[in-house]
């Protein structure tokens, strides 16, 4: 027994009287079976939920032969006053009024299809569901009390008028578990005894019902709720409600004829006409309304009127199971083409594809690339993957997919039908944006949605509203379904369907098997329930879909295939499912498959949502992950369905996809929440949102506030404890390395590194104490938290620690999968950067060739992140050297991967430096222009974005960069006061990596020598004490020009200090100095 089963004590009381009930209903189903013990532990559950339940109580109690435990309803009507009444009349009288009573009681019940079970004195008990059992049995037996009460009062006109008294009744319906006897066709139990009690809550001339019977009918009835009242024998109060009369059913559309539609015929066949002539201007026509209101309908006539004509039409359908599923329509559609069915293995759904491409005219080299993945196909299965990642990979295979839907029609108009598109992924929706604008007016596009919620407002097209029909509109539908019906029959479908044509269908349709169906939902319940073996078959369909693959329902469905296609024949036959494509079937209306999930109990539907999801797992290739991960939450496999949506998710990030990929990484936490705790919970949640930061981190930057509440939560389930099992099987190790490592990396590029060397410390200390030894990213980390500080000699030594031959080999149980950048190749970045400030270029340019060599074959995102890291340390150099011209394209080249893979962080740095560059190049050939004041301004409102959006790290080399253009536009007081404030910064963050730059910069807004003086010694300082000696020599240029002589040793000491292979603009500077001095 699965203790998921047990409903828990929630607090959402409907929801767990449903649990219990579907635990009575297993409880009986076991019972009837002859399956006792089954059915006492099922019981046993119900009174572990529920202290005191009667129905289980009834089940413990019940007799082991003789009978079956049954649920059914009982109707009990009694005679209100009858025994004061026989004391005041003619015996002879009473008899004969009793009489015409029970003969009116009796017709009644017969009629509704309900028998009379026994008599307590002028009560009568009726059950309804036995001998012959309904569908609608509850609400026959609530329409049998209403027609009594109404016959009771005909009656009681009549007694009146001759004898002068008069006569009630009152009539009271519950539903419960109760033992019924085959043979005597007599009831027993509590049920049976409350519905007698129910009966007596009832005023005279009324109908009462219980909760259990209130629950299910409120919406076919007017109810009242009465306040709960105590009843003979039973525990507590009772909840009733009196029947105030029948509520008027929603209608369901069916396919019929079109009836009140001419206008939007008439746009059907204009536009179609439009299109033939290659002059459709406006080639969408949109059909929005409720379900059932004729959208569909509309859609097949434009499809008939297509075909009729000889040319193509094209099928997208949208789907409840696939809203965050990208391009799933596109992608059924083109299996659909290609004949690739469930269990069509990779290699084989390659070739079909291929064979696919060669037939419409497309060149399979280019476009099977791009095409695979949207049926995941892996490349290892035949094909060599595009080279582009993220959002380019993204509109590559949209414009592929484009491409491929135009080729079918080739230079011939055609028609495109969308259905559902309410339930389209957004990456759909811009293909179908696509097709409309591109169908150089030979293309129709017939839409369909529910609402316009979807609807761009850019697309070029038509929009109906639709509405329902009028009252005439009606009677001409009816009519032409069904000429032999009556004014009256009529008149009755047109009340209950309003208006609506699916409806109006289905009502007209039942008719002419069962009589007028006192309400829809009536007749489309029975016929799903056409035969006992029907029932599994159509509840495992409905919960695949509206669309049913047949091998998935064998694999879901307990019966031989013989059986299985008689079953579905029988379907088919009934207008519930109808052919779809080769090898498949699909729901005649999406209605027909919602009243069919219902008719599973939440245990019955949950079992067959699971089978589902291990039939999906269990085909060859890559399942539809997101698909797996809704059946396996609405099979309440919580575990399973986190698992899969984190497979999705990663499917997702294979396409380039990282929004949606963080999506399913957020549905993978939801329902990780529902899973009872464990260790290995705790680290699953951990992975997900460690996961779930690295992809905010990649998109936006990893130090950006959203990330934030995902680590302090890691940091709460790996606890304060250091782990100190180095095999990792009884502690969170790994779990707490990538905790740190994330966090580090965080505090770093919010350039709080005060926190960040904590984190590090943290981290050292739990790798220490777990396994001792030389950790090279560890080094890596301290290396890049030295050079942010300046202290750039031990920058140097971590650096080269952490990049070292030996490093190379030691890095076990690193866990980086979580950090956009992987630490050495960030440790290659810094060390290149570290010889920039000690002016050896050659030797920066080297490290960043080894860095550019480990960035070869990362996948995306970190491969493509790590190369912007890159481009931006290589832009760095090449500006603070003077090559502008190489710096420029690599901004130019930085800006276009960034924006292509979305990093906007890396965009907006890289469009900093581009402009800075510009300025730069613009003021050497130009001077103080306009145009260089333009690029000024520009740089200034985009280093403010930049420290807006708190990507602090590196701010005060944009912010030196930034004071080096206003210093040469004139602006001294504005470039003081972003040199202050980045001074400022660096106090208070510990970043005074460019502290020496900065205090020489600040020098040059000074109008006195001896202020200027002061910067320049404070600049020198800083950087001799840092060991940053471009800094110290271009400090020392500038004394020297300020000073003269005095300063010739300090410029003496600084060249000599820099690399004799550096081709520094400052070292020609200072040798020219000394050498004309």
């Amino acid at each position: 027994m699965d203790e998921r089963d047990v409903p828990r004590r929630d607090g959402h009381g409907r929801r767990q009287a449903a649990a219990i009930d579907a635990l009575l209903d297993r409880a009986v189903a076991a019972i009837d079976s002859g399956d006792r013990a089954a059915a006492t532990a099922l019981a046993g559950q119900v009174l572990a939920a529920d202290e005191g339940n009667a129905d289980a109580e009834e089940l413990l109690a019940a007799p082991a032969q003789g009978g079956e435990i049954r649920r059914l309803t009982i109707l009990f009507v009694d005679l209100v006053d009858s025994t004061a009444l026989s004391t005041t009349i003619e015996p002879e009288t009473y008899r004969l009024v009793v009489g015409r009573y029970r003969e009116h009681v009796l017709t009644t019940v017969n009629r509704f299809g309900g028998h009379i079970g026994s008599t307590h004195g002028d009560g009568l008990l009726a059950v309804f569901g036995h001998p012959v059992a309904h569908e609608d049995d509850m609400r026959r037996a609530v329409l049998a009390g209403l027609e009594i009460n109404r016959a009771v009062a005909k009656l009681s006109t009549q007694v009146k008028a001759r004898f002068g008294f008069e006569v009630r009744a009152r009539v009271g319906v519950h539903r419960g578990v109760v033992y019924l006897d085959t043979t005597q066709a007599d009831v027993y139990g509590l049920g049976a005894n409350l519905a007698a009690r129910v009966c007596g809550l009832a005023p005279p001339g009324a109908v009462v019902i219980s909760e259990a019977v209130a629950r299910l009918v409120r919406d076919a009835f007017e109810l009242e709720s009465c306040p709960a009242a105590p009843v003979k024998g039973v525990a507590g109060l009772i909840d009733h409600y009196r029947v105030l009369g029948e509520r008027p059913v929603p209608a369901r559309v069916a396919q019929g004829p079109i009836v009140g539609r001419s206008r939007e015929w008439q746009q059907l066949q204009d536009s179609w006409a439009q299109a033939q002539a290659g002059q459709l201007d406006t080639p969408g026509i949109v059909f929005c309304g409720e379900a059932g209101i004729g959208k569909s309908r509309l859609a097949t006539a434009g499809e008939v009127l297509v075909r009729q004509s000889g040319n193509a039409v094209l099928e997208l359908i949208g789907s409840p199971f696939h809203t965050d599923a990208g391009m799933h329509p596109v992608r059924a559609l083109i299996e659909r083409h290609c004949g690739i069915g469930r269990l069509t293995a990779p290699a084989e759904r390659l070739a079909m594809l291929t064979a696919e491409m060669v037939r419409v005219g497309l060149d399979p080299v280019r476009f099977i690339p791009l095409l695979a993945p949207v049926l995941s196909i892996d490349p290892q299965h035949g094909y060599q993957a595009v080279p582009d990642q993220g959002p380019e990979l993204y509109n590559l295979i949209s414009e592929a997919v484009q491409s491929y839907l135009l080729a079918w029609f080739g230079t011939e108009p055609g028609l495109v039908v969308a259905e559902d598109v309410h339930w389209f992924d957004p990456a759909s929706l811009e293909v179908l944006g696509g097709l409309l604008s591109a169908g150089q007016g030979r293309l129709l596009v017939i839409v369909t949605g529910r609402n316009r919620d979807w609807l761009p407002d850019r697309w070029p097209v038509n929009v109906f509203e639709l509405r329902p029909l009028t009252e005439d509109e009606s009677d001409e539908l009816i009519a032409a379904l069904n000429p032999a019906l009556t004014p009256q029959e009529q008149a009755t479908v047109r009340s209950r369907c309003d208006g609506l044509p699916f409806y109006i269908e289905q009502v007209v349709a039942g008719i002419t098997e069962v009589g007028v169906p006192e309400a829809l939902y009536e007749p489309l319940f029975a016929r799903l329930r056409a035969s006992a073996q029907v029932v599994p078959v159509v509840e495992a369909a409905a919960v695949i879909g509206r669309y049913v693959d047949t091998g998935l329902l064998r694999s879901v469905v307990d019966m031989n295939d013989d059986d299985l296609d008689r079953v579905v024949g029988e379907l088919a036959a009934a207008q519930v499912l109808e052919p779809w494509k080769a090898d498949g079937w699909r729901f005649r209306h999406e209605l027909l498959r919602e009243v069919a999930v219902e008719l599973a109990p939440p245990t019955v539907r949950r079992r067959l949502h699971a089978r589902v999801g291990d039939a999906l797992c269990s085909v060859g290739g890559e399942p539809d992950w997101g698909l797996v991960a809704n059946h396996y939450t609405w099979a309440e496999r919580f575990d399973d369905a986190a698992s899969a949506h984190r497979q999705a998710s990663a499917a997702a990030r294979r396409r380039g996809a990282l929004t949606e990929a963080r999506t399913h990484l957020d549905h993978a936490l939801t329902q990780l929440d529902r899973c009872p705790p464990s260790l290995d919970r705790d680290r699953r949640e951990i992975a997900l949102r460690l996961g779930r930061g690295f992809l905010a981190g990649s998109a936006v930057s990893p130090s950006s506030p959203v990330v934030a509440p995902d680590l302090e939560r890691c940091l709460q389930l790996v606890g304060a404890e250091v782990p100190t099992n180095s095999r990792g099987q009884t502690s969170t190790a790994q779990e707490l390395f990538a905790t740190l490592g994330v966090l580090t990396g965080y505090y770093t590029g919010r350039a709080d590194l005060n926190r960040a060397t904590q984190a590090l410390e943290l981290l050292r200390v739990a790798l220490d104490q777990w396994r001792p030894g030389f950790w090279p990213r560890l080094a890596a980390w301290s290396g890049v938290l030295a050079f942010l500080r300046g202290e750039f000699a031990d920058a140097a030594t971590y650096l080269e620690l952490a990049t070292g031959r030996g490093a190379i080999d030691n890095r076990e149980t690193e866990t980086v999968g979580f950090l956009p950048i992987d630490p050495i190749v960030a440790a290659r970045i810094h060390l290149a950067l570290l010889r920039m400030v000690q002016g050896d270029v050659p030797a920066a340019e080297n490290e960043l060739a080894h860095a550019a060599r480990c960035v070869e074959g990362i996948g995306f995102p970190q491969g493509p992140y790590s190369l912007a890291y890159l481009r931006f340390a290589e832009i760095w150099v090449r500006t603070e050297a003077g090559q502008l011209d190489r710096a420029s394209t690599l901004a130019a080249e930085m800006i276009e991967d960034a924006s292509r893979h979305g990093f906007d962080q890396w965009r907006l740095r890289g469009t900093i430096q581009r402009t800075v560059v510009d300025a730069l190049l613009t003021f050497a050939e130009t001077g103080p222009s306009s145009a260089f004041s333009d690029y000024v301004s520009r740089v200034s409102d985009l280093v403010d974005e930049l420290r807006a959006a708190d990507l602090n790290v590196y701010l005060p080399f944009f912010a030196g960069a930034l004071a080096r253009l206003l210093i040469a536009a004139g602006r001294f007081d504005d470039a003081r006061a972003r040199l202050e404030e980045s001074l400022g910064l660096a106090r208070e963050t510990g970043m005074c990596f460019y502290d020496a730059e900065l205090q020489r910069l600040l020098s040059h807004t000074r109008q006195d020598p001896a202020r200027r003086g002061e910067d320049l010694r404070r600049a020198l300082q800083s950087a001799n004490r840092q060991g940053a000696y471009l800094f110290e020599l271009r400090s020392a240029l500038d004394d020297f020009e300020l000073r003269g002589q005095a300063a010739r040793s300090a410029l003496a000491q600084a060249i000599g200090r820099v690399s004799a292979e550096s081709a520094l603009v400052e070292s020609v500077k200072a040798t020219a100095a000394l050498g004309a001095t």
